[in-house]
């Protein structure tokens, strides 16, 4: 278990490129809504996400945390809230990261590549550049305050139940209605 958590906060800290700040505010993992304060940029915040929507996208609800581990954000420029596929089987976590920067920095960044339109979704999907021997693929949706992606991660040493890509897509389509418009 301490591998599959110090794997998952390496790849977020990797996805997001940046350090902890002391001081900002976190919000408890919870089985309701949670509202944290945002950044002083002013990024949406992922955990305000409606539960019904969570659980309606097959995630497990009571798995939701805005950090994985201790009380410090892992970026204080991205906000984030994560969650699992719910039992029997879990073979992912989905991540979603949001700033105000564009989607232009996003995919700029060099970490990100393999972008391509999604039909019918207003959304690129993409891959990390860095490959490691995991299962990883998103979807950044750009809005008029910044961007926002979803990540899917495999756990580690866990096989994947299905193609990570189809899956990360079916969760944008589900969660897209609470998430911020792109207009």
């Amino acid at each position: 278990m301490r591998l599959l958590v110090a794997g998952v906060v390496g790849v977020m800290l990797i996805a997001t490129g940046c350090g902890a700040t002391e001081g900002m505010p976190v919000a408890a993992p919870s089985t309701t809504s949670v509202m944290t304060t945002a950044p002083a940029n002013g990024a949406w915040d992922p955990c305000t996400i409606p539960d019904a929507a969570i659980g309606g996208a097959g995630l497990a609800v009571e798995t939701k945390s805005s950090n994985l581990v201790g009380e410090l954000p892992i970026s204080e420029n991205w906000m984030t809230c994560i969650w699992t596929n719910p039992l029997p089987t879990p073979w992912y976590y989905l991540g979603i990261f949001s700033s105000d920067e564009s989607l232009d920095y996003l995919l700029g960044s060099g970490r990100f590549g393999q972008v391509e339109p999604i039909e019918g979704l207003d959304g690129l999907r993409f891959r990390r550049t860095a490959q490691y021997d995991e299962v990883n693929c998103g979807v950044a949706f750009e809005h008029p305050n910044g961007v926002f992606y979803l990540i899917l991660d495999g756990f580690l040493a866990t096989e994947p139940l299905g193609d990570p890509c189809v899956e990360v897509e079916r969760l944008a389509r589900s969660l897209r209605p609470s998430m911020p418009s792109s207009n």
